[in-house]
């Protein structure tokens, strides 16, 4: 498997000085366990350094902690991870004993907001058999601009609950910031909002739920939520039929989870692969356009795929 680079910052402890308006300085230090919890991070606190987890080549789903990084969530003033849903395990049981303020991804969502993923209708027995068809949350949650709205608002206020002298600082940026990621949802309108050929797009890894459900559009993936699992050699044969069936023109593409398949999907039944990205982790190209402009990039490449 391919490593997907990414944001390069240290992966231990970090900190930085925030200024308390009388010379003074406070350290404050934080950890995030994706990158688009880093991104609301800095934008909220841009004079702390954000530590990132699954840097340095490293995935973010099940992602494995050395010593440095373990130590890191423990003791850092601020931590933003997905929540307790089964997507970093060894992030979560860390998260436990932590000393400083928490930010749960899932949790700011809430029950209602939470997707099941990884339950593929177009599943057969021997899909269920091999693993796949188990519903699970789906973690890519930061693709709901409304919830990143309310985890802005909510880093706010544990960045000000971890350094009371600089509270309004870091309220006032969170709640521009949750306004902006508000608008982003209008902008999505736009692009996946009007008249599609398909109501269905074929993805290498059912990581898209957030993005497409509210606009009625499905994702039928290589791989469920969980990437480890490839798919079978039957389900690539029902996949190029229900392409040619449909006329699909495209298959998305990651750069590591199921990309092989998707090649081998593509080629077989004469398909153009488009890129994407599940958002997770991200290379420094992507992570100096910001997270606002990556999700725009992959909304336009689904409108694409579903002929919007």
């Amino acid at each position: 498997m391919r490593p997907l680079s990414a944001i390069p910052v240290a992966l231990g402890l970090v900190a930085s000085a925030c200024g308390d308006g009388d010379g003074a300085t406070t350290e404050v230090s934080a950890v995030a366990a994706v990158y688009p919890l880093a991104w609301v991070a800095e934008q909220v606190a841009p004079d702390v350094e954000v530590s990132l987890l699954p840097a340095g080549g490293l995935e973010a789903h099940d992602l494995e902690l050395p010593p440095g990084q373990r130590q890191a969530i423990q003791t850092s003033d601020v931590v933003l991870y997905v929540g307790r849903i089964g997507y970093q395990p060894q992030v979560e049981s860390a998260v436990g004993s932590a000393e400083g303020e928490v930010v749960s991804l899932s949790d700011v969502a809430g029950g209602e907001r939470l997707l099941e993923s990884g339950d593929d209708p177009h599943a057969h027995e021997e899909d269920v058999e091999r693993g796949e068809g188990e519903a699970v949350v789906d973690a890519h949650i930061w693709f709901d601009p409304e919830v990143m709205a309310d985890v802005a608002i909510r880093t706010g206020e544990v960045f000000a609950a971890a350094d009371p002298e600089n509270a309004e600082t870091y309220q006032q940026k969170a709640a521009t910031l949750g306004e902006e990621l508000t608008g982003l949802r209008g902008e999505l309108d736009e692009i996946l909002g009007g008249d599609c050929r398909h109501d269905e797009a074929i993805v290498s890894h059912q990581a898209y739920g957030y993005l497409l459900e509210p606009y009625g559009y499905s994702q039928h993936g290589l791989t469920g939520t969980n990437p480890e699992a490839g798919a079978s050699s039957g389900q690539l044969a029902r996949l190029v039929e229900e392409i040619e069936r449909e006329g699909f023109e495209y298959v998305l593409a990651e750069p590591v989870e199921g990309r092989q398949d998707a090649e081998t999907l593509a080629r077989e039944a004469g398909v153009e692969l488009l890129e994407v990205s599940p958002l997770d982790a991200v290379t420094a190209d992507q992570a100096e356009a910001g997270f606002p402009s990556l999700v725009r990039e992959q909304a336009t490449q689904f409108a694409r795929a579903l002929g919007c």
